[in-house]
């Protein structure tokens, strides 16, 4: 007497093969790259009363801002960690960085970066002569970083080339590029001007 088959394969298990097959394809080409995104680029960041009340608190270093010129870009570096006038409460404008923090998180997929504790924030202006050469960023910490450009306007003629996508940054936009990344530069402006935030989230503080 014949054994029979312990199983057999008919449609059934043909079919629940094929569903799974299907799942797993959808999820490799939709899920969210981690530690390969090298840049990342987000128009209307910040909420808008955010975003206002950003702009209106920088409005205070704008003076400082135009008496500072380094090379081809004006800009000061001061740690915003504390507000000196509000015994040691956040800075407004640092307050408003760490409320984004989750977002951050979110459009880079890495669950434990935040805003860098030991590393200014800088709040730059581009003017005609303005550019910067072709580069990829270099390691500031162990665990490569995000560095992060927060456009608060912006009437120049210049772009931002990742590799060979040309990126106009609009007001209220977040650029994000990773250390040891993609290869990106910034045009040289001819006309008008642009203000900025440049800060860094890290995953560690431990300096590379």
């Amino acid at each position: 007497m014949k054994k029979k088959p312990m199983f057999k394969f008919g449609l059934p298990v043909t079919l629940i093969l094929f569903v799974l097959l299907v799942i797993y394809l959808i999820f490799a080409f939709t899920r969210k790259p981690k530690s390969n995104q090298t840049y990342i680029y987000k128009e209307k960041f910040l909420k808008e009363d955010d975003f206002a009340n950003l702009v209106k608190e920088l409005t205070h270093y704008n003076e400082c801002l135009d008496a500072s010129k380094e090379i081809a870009v004006n800009v000061i570096r001061f740690n915003l960690t504390v507000d000196t006038n509000s015994s040691g409460s956040l800075h407004p404008v640092t307050a408003i960085l760490k409320k984004y923090e989750p977002a951050i998180r979110q459009l880079a997929g890495q669950d434990n970066i935040y805003l860098a504790k030991n590393f200014p924030i800088e709040y730059r202006k581009y003017v005609p002569g303005s550019f910067m050469r072709k580069h990829i960023d270099t390691l500031i910490y162990k665990i490569p970083q995000y560095e992060c450009v927060l456009t608060l306007s912006n009437t120049t003629d210049s772009v931002t080339n990742m590799k060979d996508v040309p990126v106009k940054a609009a007001p209220n936009s977040l650029m994000m590029v990773k250390a040891l990344g993609i290869e990106h530069e910034v045009t040289p402006v001819t006309k008008g001007e642009r203000k900025f935030l440049k800060f860094i989230f890290t995953e560690t503080d431990e300096r590379a």
